[in-house]
């Protein structure tokens, strides 16, 4: 995807999420290879999150593709904005160029209603709740797991995880022999689902028969 010429940018979107994918797997890899399998769950829930927003902008580009590769880009484009906005257009001493910025949110209003600019505003290109996205993609189970039992890890008050040996100490070994299995099977899985995807839609120049 990299070096392919791709000059309508019909490779743009499914190449940040393979590269994302990528990326991922190799710092969870990193971390269970440093002894940090718990840190490693909050990014096998980074995983999740892209597998399924992922398999939803299939489902948007099935019939139009060129819709959806644009309303992914407007909708990172709104979310940069934001961040712009909230530094009024300043990093440190560098200073952004405030009406190029505004030129292009002009152009996205151009091309969504008002109601269009909120969602994707509140939930992205996808313009629902991750909840959501998950069911329409038929994730919901993954979902439930990734945000049931490793979400925690993303917040400074899941401490009791590191007391476990004390308050349940009796438990503590099974836990530890299950964590590691089903962070990488996770792990495994979404990365494999967005390579296929990703192989699929480059035309499969993997060669990798169904």
């Amino acid at each position: 995807m990299e070096e392919t010429e791709d000059h309508e940018g019909h490779f743009l979107v499914p190449y940040v999420f393979l590269r994302k994918c990528v990326r991922l797997l190799g710092a969870v890899d990193e971390l269970i290879d440093s002894g940090f399998e718990e840190e490693a769950q909050i990014l096998a829930r980074v995983l999740v999150e892209t597998r399924i927003d992922f398999e939803y902008f299939l489902l948007l580009a099935k019939e139009t593709p060129e819709w959806a590769l644009a309303r992914v880009i407007d909708a990172k484009m709104l979310e940069k904005l934001k961040v712009l906005k909230a530094v009024d257009f300043k990093f440190g001493d560098a200073e952004i160029n405030r009406e190029k910025w505004q030129q292009i949110e002009e152009e996205i209003r151009g091309r969504h209603t008002d109601g269009e600019i909120e969602e994707l505003r509140r939930h992205g290109f996808s313009g629902m709740p991750l909840e959501a996205r998950a069911v329409k993609t038929g994730n919901k189970k993954l979902y439930d797991l990734a945000y049931r039992l490793y979400s925690g890890h993303t917040h400074a008050t899941e401490i009791h995880e590191h007391l476990r040996w004390r308050l349940v100490p009796e438990f503590a070994p099974e836990l530890e022999k299950t964590l590691l299995p089903a962070v990488q099977g996770i792990v495994c899985d979404c990365v494999a689902t967005v390579v296929r995807e990703c192989n699929r839609w480059a035309g499969n120049p993997l060669g990798i028969s169904d």
